[in-house]
C-alpha cells in the first residue's frame, strides 16, 4: 500500500463510493477506507434509494447500469401514510379507525409530506448487498479499497489536513473526505462542529422479516410497482417521530424512527408506558393493521442506528484545508413527515466533494480557500434541508401526529375498520430477554479484548438518570440494584408496582433506585449505534469504532 494517495475516502458507504466512481474515474489515486471487513456490514436503512436527483449527481450519472446489476429489492411508486387508532376489543372483535395520507392528500399537494415523491427510479434496498456492490463497482475503475480499517484521526501539517492515522498507520493525501457517517469524529476534530447531542439525531430501530416473495407482492403491490408505508399512532407513546414498512423481494423491512432527545424524555419520565426503543416496535407490531403486513413472516434481524437530523446538523463550513465532508457526516439528510430521503443525498454529496477536489488538483491547491467552491456545489442539498426544516416545525408538533388523528377518530372522519379475532400480544418477557433473543440473531466477530467505547463507571454511576441505560438498543448497559439487573426502567418499575401495590410509590422508588444503582457495561453485542456516545458527557462516555473490522455483521442492514 502507498504511503501518499491523491484523496483518501473514510467511509465505503453511498457517499464514499460516488465520491470514489467519481475520482478514479479522472485517473486519481484514491483509497477507501472502510472500518467493517465487507462494505455494508456495519449499515442498515429503512428504506429507499430514490434514483433520480439533481442532473450529474445521482446514481444514474456515475451508474447508469445500477437498475439492472445492483441489488435492488422492490420498486416504489406508491407512498402511504396511516395514523392508527389503538384497537378496542368488543365481543370476540377488534374495531379502529385509520386516518390515511397518500399523494392526493391536500397536505401533500401544500408541500407538507413528499408523499407524491416519484422518481421513477425508485428502490428499496439492503445495505449489506448494496453498499458491497457499490463499493464493488469503484474498485472495478481502478479505486482501492481497505476493510477493516477504523480511522482513528486526522493527521496535520501547518493546519492543514494531511492524511489520517489508521489502525495505527499513518496514510497521507492531498484531501481526506470523510463520509463515514454519523458516528464520525472528524468533523469535530477538524473543528467544523461541536459534538453531536441528542436533540440532534433521530434514532432508527428495524426488524428485518423473512417472507414469502408472492406474499410481499400481494400485500405491497401498488400499479407498476409497489408502496411503502408510514405509520403514527398512540404507539409511539407521544414520542416524536413514526414508523414505517418497506417491501423487500423476499422480507420485509419494518421499524421505527424517532428523535432521541423525545425518547429519553418519554423512557426516564414515563417509565410505566415505555421501557426501550424496541417496546416501541413490538407495540406498532401488534396492531391488526401492521400484524395483517408480517403475518407469517420470520423474524431474521434486528438493527439500530441513529441518523443525523438534517436540518439541526449539517455542517454550514464543510471544509478546511485538506479536508471534506460529505454524506450523513455531512449532515446531508432530509425526513419530512415520516418519510426518509438520506441515500441519494448522500451520493449527490459524494460527487460534489470528488469534483471540488479535481477542481482544486488544477492548481494544485487544497487550502479551505480553494475548497470552499465545494459549498457552492451543495447549495441545492442547503436549500432541501431547509426546507425540511420549516416542514419538521410543523410535522413533529403533536397538533399534526396526535392532535389531528385523534380528532378525525372521535369525530368519525376516518375509516372504520373492524378486525375479526383476538388481537396479538405483546411479549411480556423483561428486556434482557427479548433483545437477548434478537441479538442471538446477528454475527459478531468479537474483539474480547478491546472495548471501542470508554465508560468511566464511577462518574456514570453517579449520573441520576443514566440514559444509555433505556436508550441502548441491544443491552451494552444495564442498571444493577439489590433488586437485580435491568435493561429497562419498565422493567424495574414493574418489578417495584408488584412488590408496593401504589403507582405513585412505585415511581418515587423507581426513580431512587436509579439514582443509587451502579452501571454495567459490556461492549460485546454493540451494533454501533452510536447512542451511547450522543448521550455522553465526553469523559463519561466516550464512543469509538471498533478496529480491525470487529463488530456486528449485517446479513440484510
Amino acid at each position: 500500500m502507498a504511503e501518499k494517495f491523491d484523496v483518501i475516502i473514510v467511509g465505503a458507504g453511498p457517499a464514499g463510493s460516488a465520491a470514489a466512481i467519481t475520482l478514479a474515474r479522472e485517473g486519481h489515486e484514491v483509497l477507501i477506507l472502510e472500518k467493517s471487513k465487507v462494505p455494508g456490514h456495519r449499515n442498515m436503512t429503512g428504506g429507499i434509494l430514490f434514483g433520480g436527483y439533481l442532473p450529474g449527481y445521482s446514481i444514474m450519472d456515475i451508474a447508469p447500469e445500477f437498475e439492472a446489476e445492483a441489488p435492488l429489492e422492490r420498486k416504489i411508486v406508491y407512498h402511504e401514510l396511516y395514523a392508527l387508532q389503538n384497537p378496542v376489543e368488543k365481543n370476540g372483535r377488534a374495531e379502529y379507525r385509520i386516518l390515511k395520507m397518500d399523494k392526493d392528500s391536500l397536505a401533500t399537494k401544500l408541500g407538507f409530506t413528499m408523499l407524491d415523491i416519484n422518481t421513477g427510479h425508485d428502490y428499496t434496498v439492503l445495505r449489506a448487498r448494496f453498499d458491497r456492490w457499490f463499493a464493488r463497482k469503484a474498485v472495478e475503475v481502478g479505486a482501492m479499497l481497505a476493510t477493516g480499517k477504523s480511522v482513528e484521526e486526522l493527521l496535520w501539517r501547518d493546519n492543514k489536513v494531511v492524511g489520517v492515522v489508521s489502525e495505527g498507520e499513518d496514510l497521507y493525501a492531498d484531501v481526506v473526505i470523510d463520509c463515514s457517517g454519523v458516528t464520525s469524529h472528524l468533523p469535530a476534530q477538524a473543528g467544523l462542529r461541536d459534538r453531536l447531542k441528542p436533540e440532534h439525531v433521530y434514532h432508527g430501530v428495524k426488524h428485518v422479516y423473512k417472507l414469502n416473495p408472492s406474499l410481499v407482492e400481494e400485500r405491497f403491490k401498488a400499479g407498476e410497482g409497489f408502496k411503502a408505508i408510514y405509520l403514527l399512532g398512540d404507539f409511539m407513546h407521544s414520542v416524536i417521530g413514526g414508523g414505517f414498512i418497506y417491501p423487500n423481494k423476499e422480507t420485509i423491512s419494518i421499524g421505527i424512527v424517532a428523535g432521541l432527545d423525545s425518547l429519553i424524555d418519554a423512557s426516564i419520565s414515563s417509565p410505566t408506558e415505555l421501557g426501550k426503543p424496541l417496546d416501541i416496535v413490538e407495540e406498532m407490531e401488534t396492531h391488526p393493521f401492521v400484524e395483517d403486513y408480517i403475518q407469517g413472516g420470520e423474524l431474521v434481524e434486528y438493527s439500530a442506528h441513529n441518523i443525523p437530523r438534517g436540518y439541526k446538523t449539517i455542517l454550514q463550513t464543510p471544509y478546511t484545508s485538506g479536508f471534506l465532508v460529505a454524506g450523513d457526516a455531512l449532515g446531508a439528510f432530509v425526513k419530512i413527515g415520516a418519510l426518509i430521503d438520506g441515500m441519494r443525498r448522500a451520493i449527490a454529496t459524494g460527487i460534489m466533494a470528488a469534483k471540488t477536489y479535481i477542481h482544486a488538483k488544477k492548481n494544485n491547491d487544497f487550502s479551505a480557500n480553494s475548497l470552499s467552491r465545494y459549498k457552492d456545489l451543495l447549495k441545492p442539498i442547503y436549500e432541501d434541508v431547509s426546507k425540511s426544516e420549516k416542514n419538521s416545525k410543523l410535522l413533529e408538533k403533536p397538533l399534526f401526529y396526535k392532535t389531528i388523528p385523534s380528532l378525525a377518530f372521535k369525530l368519525g372522519l376516518a375509516k372504520r375498520i373492524v378486525h375479526n379475532g383476538e388481537l396479538k400480544r405483546r411479549d411480556e418477557r423483561d428486556a434482557i430477554q427479548r433483545i437477548q433473543e434478537r441479538t442471538g440473531l446477528l454475527d459478531y466477530e468479537e474483539d474480547k479484548e478491546y472495548s471501542h467505547i470508554k465508560v468511566n463507571f464511577e462518574l456514570a454511576s453517579m449520573d441520576s438518570r443514566k440514559a444509555w441505560i433505556p436508550l441502548c438498543p441491544v443491552n451494552c448497559y444495564t442498571l444493577v440494584t439489590q433488586k437485580g439487573v435491568f435493561a429497562s426502567y419498565k422493567d424495574l418499575f414493574n418489578y417495584n408496582l408488584s412488590r408496593l401495590g401504589n403507582v405513585a410509590e412505585a415511581l418515587e422508588e423507581t426513580s431512587k433506585d436509579i439514582a443509587e444503582g451502579k452501571v454495567r457495561f459490556d461492549h460485546v453485542a454493540c451494533v454501533s449505534c452510536g447512542t451511547c456516545g450522543v448521550i455522553g458527557p465526553p469523559g463519561v462516555v466516550d464512543f469509538g469504532h471498533e478496529r480491525g473490522g470487529h463488530g456486528v455483521q449485517y446479513k440484510y442492514g
